[in-house]
């Protein structure tokens, strides 16, 4: 029995000295990575960038932990080339502390998941929709295979380059002509579908000036397949200040 234990403690220890090896490494990937993360252009790009790099994180330490075991285990206890041939017996081995404590951590990962980032997020994000006392307010129209945005209190119709202003909370008011499509412009980290015979609503807050020019990043890209024409369907984006917007406004309403 003192020679199981013995050999048991062994291969655990094997297997942490691999975990934090590998956890050093990916750690360092995942640390250049987040260095060079795309811009966050809005206030709710953000809020998600925090709760996926959270995420990543915890993938990471996780990831680690199960692919070393699998990894060690395949070494060190791989069979040997001059092992008997013939079919091995049965075997089952089990250590009720390790089942119960990776039971207990996997429940309790998942409801810290659920309150953070899960329920501290949408709260974010829903705060700032209820706080928002006047928004810009863009009717959204998706169809195979383009975008067109109307400013309906600005007297803006139909047209095919979103303009917004920097610092104000946008109220995007999102319907589709036809199939199912998917409102996304990356630098602002949220995206909604848009679904045929439903009104889909969506608040962003634009916090970097810019243009699709100067940074791809700031496109409006439909993000579900939709037919054919799907990899061409997006439209330019351009963040003024609200000074340009009101300019750009008094050129284009009618």
């Amino acid at each position: 029995m003192n020679a199981a234990k013995e050999n048991l403690w062994k291969a655990f220890r094997g297997l942490v000295v691999v975990w934090i090896i590998g956890l050093a490494i990916f750690e360092t990937l995942m640390a250049w990575g987040i260095g060079n993360w795309p811009i966050l252009g809005s206030i709710q790009a953000h809020i998600t960038a925090d709760a996926t790099t959270y995420l990543l994180w915890q993938a990471v330490f996780i990831y680690v932990l199960v692919g070393g075991a699998i990894v060690y285990s395949a070494f060190r206890f791989r069979a040997s080339s001059m092992s008997d041939t013939a079919a091995p017996a049965y075997q089952k081995r089990t250590w009720a502390p390790f089942v119960v404590t990776w039971l207990v951590l996997a429940i309790g990962i998942n409801l810290a998941n659920t309150i953070y980032p899960g329920m501290v997020g949408l709260e974010q994000l829903w705060g700032i929709q209820l706080d928002t006392k006047n928004p810009l307010v863009i009717d959204v129209t998706a169809q195979q295979w383009k975008w067109t945005f109307s400013y309906p209190k600005q007297g803006v119709t139909d047209v095919s380059q979103l303009v917004v202003p920097e610092g104000r909370t946008i109220y995007f008011v999102l319907r589709t002509k036809d199939v199912m499509h998917d409102f996304w412009v990356p630098a602002w980290g949220e995206k909604k579908d848009v679904i045929p015979n439903e009104v889909r609503h969506l608040f962003i807050t634009p916090t970097m000036l810019g243009t699709t020019a100067t940074n791809p990043m700031l496109r409006v890209q439909c993000s579900l397949i939709c037919g054919n024409g799907h990899p061409l369907m997006r439209a330019p984006v351009k963040v003024v200040t609200p000074a340009d917007f009101k300019a750009w406004v008094a050129n284009n309403s009618f």
